[in-house]
């Protein structure tokens, strides 16, 4: 009996660390002030053989209540969405900026995506100059800090997404090039 309370003792860590798997399905993420809805959907083409080979679409409306938008309902507007299949996003509360912010640090690839009526802005890691002092988990890294968040700030009238990183906040200007 002793053995088995230690074995659970010391395989918990490793539980507690590893990365769960991603779900691939259509997600709504709502503004913090509940006026804007932003809908994340699969448009399920046969020839795709794999979730993440589909078309996806982010549709953001004025708030519905279901999960769903409803047949009638025309989103304010649409931008084609590359997921990473976790339902993780946040949408400013004018409905005008969705965000995603990847868990898991990649130095050449884009860990935070913002999307705008008019552009999408990828921000590759080495942008965010985190360091290498990252948490470990079984195959990744993570550069948020624990409990962190990201909020949408403005600066000389200028809208910015801050986030919470291991080596302190960092700012994106959205501002579409």
């Amino acid at each position: 009996m002793k053995t088995r309370i230690l074995l659970i003792f010391m395989l918990f860590p490793l539980v507690a660390y590893s990365d769960q798997p991603p779900d691939w399905d259509n997600y709504k993420v709502t503004s913090h002030n509940g006026k804007w809805a932003a809908f994340l959907s699969r448009d399920y083409n046969e020839s795709a053989k794999y979730p993440w080979q589909d078309t996806w679409t982010l549709s953001v409306y004025k708030a519905f209540q279901h999960p769903v938008p409803g047949p009638n309902q025309i989103p304010v507007w649409s931008r084609p969405y590359d997921p990473s299949g976790y339902s993780e996003g946040y949408l400013s509360d004018d409905g005008k900026i969705f965000v995603y912010v990847e868990y898991w640090f990649r130095k050449n690839y884009p860990v935070v995506k913002i999307f705008t009526e008019e552009c999408t802005i990828f921000k590759n890691g080495e942008f965010f100059n985190v360091g290498s002092n990252l948490k470990k988990t079984v195959s990744h890294e993570l550069w948020l800090r624990d409990g962190s968040k990201t909020e949408f700030v403005s600066k000389s009238e200028k809208p910015y997404v801050k986030v919470e990183t291991v080596a302190g906040d960092r700012y994106i200007e959205v501002a579409c090039e």
